[in-house]
């Protein structure tokens, strides 16, 4: 379904001038209906189609208007909400166009009015309008096929629908009148007479309408991607071996039922939190990439040259190195550590070697052939980062980025957006639960994800230090999860965003008081730059 059609159609119908009004034998009716409601398309491009029964009356009060009143009960997939189907009820006020004749065999309408909609004992207006058509079965009864769009008065309810349903006249039987013969008019000869008959010139069975249906699923080949392999409605009519609501030409597993493009959840077998295709660790629970990191820097063991002391990226995971005496040397290879001096870091080195002559001994010298200040490299661009540690040798920056250009303005403010939108997300106590205000900071991140597809998102959870260690770390990891699941479902592709629980490490406050407890109870939003 797309919404240009049905504003195509209603725009049709609206053209229409009807010369006398809708019955004027049989001013009453009564109407019943089965509608296909939709709140995925109007919101993120995605199906998500309930089922709802609808009861009308109606009463012709003008030449070509009628007025009505459908009460309306349903199970609705919602956008938000963690129920597979919510229960929603309504009522609406309808004033319809339409130019009933007794000779007619089709005939269009088109309607707009006001109504209510409850759902979890909340009520909200809505505003319907659409357009359809009644098929005529007898002078009295029609079937009625009827294209809605509802605009809710509150965020992410606008819906559409689609319904099939029966309109019978009210009438006494000596006024009836006779119906014309051509409308049991059978041109096909497939018992469908061709005032329903969407194919009239081709044989097909009555659940198709009169459409041919070669592989008897009840999916008119017209509509059927599989027209020879039956399969349910639910996947327009293709096979789907394992039921799991993926068509087997589009299951990436189609012998395992899955919700993941047809596949099951992913394998998590040291339960940390990483899927086993995600996690470097798989058989070891780990916090970084699903590996441990004993020291806490953020640099994961297997990748930290110093797993028990905490370090710097920069120096892969060891403390950034000391020069004592000031001379250029670090301490760790300074000869001597306590004497400045040009060769080697000591006064005097006789026999070293320095190809470039820039002060360095050769062996010391990570840039032997060409003459440097920074031990014993040059800088091209003299912003102090030696060009062979410099991503930006001929631009110059920072050494905290590498030597590279501080961010632009807008990345920092979507920085600071992403801070802002972490301190307001909040869980049931002790539970990796979202409440309810949560949803609209995540939201908040689903758009800035949005507005840039190179964005990456790191999400990381932490608790306070009361409770066990092992599950403070597991809830730090739920809860992490929680805000990744919902970010996913709100259509964020999985490879953008990747989570992890920190437990009760890195404390951002003193666990000693409520308030500091309180601040370190967090999780963090951390934007990545592919």
């Amino acid at each position: 379904m797309r919404k240009l059609p049905l504003l195509l159609i209603l725009a049709l119908c609206l053209q229409i001038t009807p010369a006398i009004s809708q019955n004027q034998a049989f001013k009453n009716a009564i109407h019943t209906k089965l509608n296909f409601i939709d709140y995925g398309l109007m919101f993120d491009n995605e199906l998500r189609v309930g089922q709802g029964f609808e009861f009308a009356y109606f009463r012709n009060i003008a030449p070509a208007l009628n007025i009505g009143v459908p009460l309306k009960l349903g199970l609705a997939k919602l956008p938000g909400s963690s129920d597979a189907n919510t229960v929603t009820a309504g009522a609406d006020l309808q004033f319809r166009l339409e130019n009933i004749k007794s000779s007619a065999k089709i005939i269009p309408f088109a309607f707009g009015g006001a109504g209510f909609v409850s759902e979890k004992g909340k009520v909200h207006g809505q505003f319907p309008f659409g357009a359809g058509l009644h098929f005529r079965v007898s002078p009295y009864a029609f079937i009625n096929l009827q294209g809605e769009f509802r605009k809710a008065l509150i965020d992410d309810r606008d819906n559409l629908q689609i319904g099939i349903g029966y309109v019978y006249l009210l009438h006494k039987s000596e006024n009836s009148p006779v119906p014309p013969a051509q409308l049991m008019e059978d041109m096909d000869k497939d018992g469908t007479t061709d005032s329903l008959d969407l194919c009239p010139t081709m044989a097909g069975p009555p659940l198709t309408l009169g459409c041919p249906d070669a592989d008897n699923d009840g999916v008119a080949d017209t509509d059927d991607p599989c027209p020879n392999d039956a399969g349910p409605i639910e996947t327009s009519g293709c096979p789907d071996y394992d039921n799991d609501g993926f068509a087997d030409k589009d299951d990436e597993c189609p012998t395992e039922a899955g919700t993941i493009k047809g596949c099951p959840e992913p394998k998590d077998t040291d339960g940390d939190g990483t899927p086993d295709d995600q996690d470097l660790c798989p058989d070891k629970p780990g916090v970084n990439r699903g590996c441990p990191d004993t020291d806490g820097d953020g640099i994961a063991d297997n990748f930290d040259s110093c797993p028990d002391v905490a370090g710097s990226v920069n120096n892969n995971g060891c403390p950034e190195p000391k020069d004592s005496d000031g001379d250029g040397f670090m301490d760790d290879t300074d000869p001597c550590p306590t004497e400045p001096g040009p060769i080697n870091g000591c006064p005097q080195a006789k026999e070293a070697k320095d190809r470039d002559r820039d002060g360095v001994a050769d062996d010391q010298d990570p840039c032997p052939d060409n003459a440097g200040t920074i031990g014993g490299c040059p800088d091209s661009d003299g912003d102090n980062v030696a060009d062979n540690v410099d991503k930006c040798p001929n631009t110059a920056g920072t050494a905290a980025n590498f030597g590279c250009p501080e961010e632009k303005k807008e990345i920092t403010a979507v920085r600071e957006k992403l801070a802002t939108a972490a301190r307001a997300v909040q869980f049931e106590s002790a539970k990796a639960i979202l409440k309810d205000a949560s949803y609209d900071v995540l939201d908040e991140v689903v758009a800035i994800m949005r507005q840039n597809g190179s964005y990456s998102l790191s999400i990381s959870g932490y608790t306070d230090n009361v409770g066990e260690d092992e599950e403070n770390l597991k809830l730090s990891q739920d809860r992490a999860k929680a805000c990744y699941d919902y970010l996913i479902f709100r259509g964020i592709k999985a490879d953008r965003i990747r989570y992890t629980g920190f437990g009760e490490a890195r404390p951002i406050a003193s666990n000693d008081s409520n308030e500091g407890r309180e601040q370190n109870r967090r999780v963090e939003f951390e934007l990545i730059l592919e």
